[in-house]
């Protein structure tokens, strides 16, 4: 699996952003679920070759892979899928875990996927 990088705790210094990359790529397309329902408000982005390929955001409320679930588009509500770089897309739903997969790994894909999550009630330091 793809292992995200925390890239960074943004928002005025209060960490109320929080930001995370993956890397997907043909011969390894999905990416390690993170945990974080205290972010509710989650932005996806994705740039790279897109090798034919068609990727997804997935989310569960256990961390095992039979139970990850297609999640939806804020914009209409529909299957928050990808089959066209770059993209910038928010979800609605917001399970215990989430993560990007490639559904369909097609031939020499790179995709760099990005996350961008708010958390409505800040850290305090």
């Amino acid at each position: 699996m793809a292992d995200p990088a925390l890239v960074s705790i943004v928002g005025n210094g209060d960490g109320s952003i929080a930001i995370w990359t993956w890397t997907l790529t043909t011969a390894d397309p999905t990416g390690t679920a993170v945990e974080i329902p205290e972010y509710a408000d989650k932005t996806w982005s994705f740039s790279g070759t897109l090798g034919a390929a068609v990727g997804a955001i997935q989310g569960a409320n256990v961390n095992t892979d039979a139970v990850f679930a297609g999640q939806s588009n804020a914009a209409g509500g529909t299957a928050l899928t990808v089959n066209a770089l770059p993209a910038c897309i928010a979800m609605i739903e917001n399970p215990r875990f989430v993560r990007p997969k490639l559904t369909t790994v097609g031939s020499g894909a790179t995709w760099t996927v990005t996350l961008c999550a708010r958390r409505a009630n800040p850290m305090r330091t």
